[in-house]
């Protein structure tokens, strides 16, 4: 997988800041002035912000050449996605992270399809119908943001007819465009707005209310 690969490539690679602020997630989320975990944030028209975080603490790591490889990768990318109306891919900004020994990968996404085709991973943002035409399955074995108890089936009924979701296996944090109601079992709101799905093996079901 390329993010698996990417990740790779930034343990064992190369010889050789940004404050958002936007609704959403049950309240204001809020990305941190330096972010130092891996997140994803997805827009309201469907772009996403990918935050690659990992360390990069030994001697023979070289910035420079990371930042080339992923900007190459990028016009790999671009070149086989001629068809749409902006570039799918653009880098954003390779740099290290405190004392050095972390790298930041910022990468934004057309479009979640995108996210999920460069990275080899499922993101799909939009409404229940969007997404049973995709083939993604929308989970109802979701628990209240706000509080993790179970929902109420006739409740979470009428948000499908009317949220949006996200689906995604990307271990993150995610910043979500509306604000969130209902979220897959065992997965958490971080304490700046966001959803926690960082520590999650499977696939997470996001529901907003939009």
């Amino acid at each position: 997988m390329r993010q698996n690969r990417m990740k790779k490539c930034l343990t064992t690679v190369l010889s050789g800041i940004l404050v958002l602020s936007l609704s959403g997630c049950g309240q204001t989320a809020k990305l941190p002035e330096e972010v130092v975990n891996t997140s994803l944030v997805v827009e309201k028209d469907g772009k996403v912000i990918s935050y690659l975080v990992n360390t990069f603490d030994k001697d023979f790591y070289s910035l420079d050449g990371l930042e080339e490889m992923v900007k190459n990768e990028a016009e790999e990318f671009n070149a086989a996605h001629t068809d749409t109306p902006e570039e799918a891919l653009t880098v954003k900004t390779v740099q290290a992270l405190g004392d050095g020994s972390m790298v930041q990968v910022v990468q934004e996404f057309d479009s979640a399809d995108s996210y999920a085709e460069y990275n080899d991973q499922d993101l799909f943002y939009g409404t229940r119908v969007e997404a049973l035409a995709q083939g993604s399955p929308v989970n109802k074995e979701l628990v209240n943001a706000a509080d993790g108890t179970p929902v109420d089936p006739d409740k979470l009924e009428k948000a499908l007819e009317k949220g949006h979701l996200i689906i995604t296996n990307a271990s993150a944090y995610i910043y979500c465009p509306y604000p969130v109601l209902y979220i897959s079992e065992g997965v958490v709101m971080g304490e700046d707005g966001s959803v926690d799905a960082s520590q999650s093996d499977g696939v997470v079901t996001i529901l907003m209310k939009k």
